[in-house]
């Protein structure tokens, strides 16, 4: 019996406790509009535009782009000229020099389309696939100079290839 008593009388308390500390929602929520009071109406004023701009305008005339055309104007390259274009050459020999870096890829078709794309789209004719084990590392040029191959390098920057970097190594040097 006391154990009964003492059940309900655990039921009672935790029945209590939740009743008690339980909020209602309706007050929680409502906003006392009482204490708030409303600002007056705020003074609108038109504003008229008077300032007539058609005297001050100036016609632009801009040369439309040619379309669907991936050929650059020979003057783009100004101040950076390949000294070794349209030379016949002969290889004589390899010294230490420096390339750029166009792409380092495992995938030997992307390394090939890079290649045939820098092949058209500069002057330059020494352009290599070079496997560097896990990876096809396509390169350009054969400088003896730093200077030449940092200025190729910011050509091929130019036209896209932004992961392009001059490195040290060795080189061909032609007739």
């Amino acid at each position: 019996m006391k154990l009964l008593i003492g059940i309900i009388g655990l039921i009672a308390l935790t029945m209590l406790l939740f009743i008690g500390c339980s909020a209602s929602t309706g007050s929680r929520y409502e906003t006392k509009n009482e204490s708030k009071t409303e600002a007056p109406d705020e003074v609108t004023k038109e504003v008229t535009e008077d300032f007539d701009i058609t005297s001050y305008r100036t016609e632009i005339d801009i040369e439309a782009p040619p379309i669907a055309t991936d050929e650059l104007p020979p003057d783009v390259w100004y101040g950076y000229e390949d000294s070794l274009v349209d030379i016949p050459k002969q290889i004589v020999g390899t010294t230490d020099g420096y390339r750029v870096q166009v792409l380092s890829t495992d995938d030997i078709d992307e390394a090939n389309r890079i290649r045939a794309e820098i092949y058209e789209r500069t002057a330059r004719k020494e352009v290599y696939i070079v496997f560097e084990p896990p990876f096809y590392k396509v390169k350009v040029g054969d400088f003896t100079s730093k200077t030449e191959a940092d200025n190729l390098r910011f050509k091929l920057n130019q036209l896209g290839y932004t992961e392009s970097k001059v490195v040290q190594e060795t080189v061909n040097l032609f007739e």
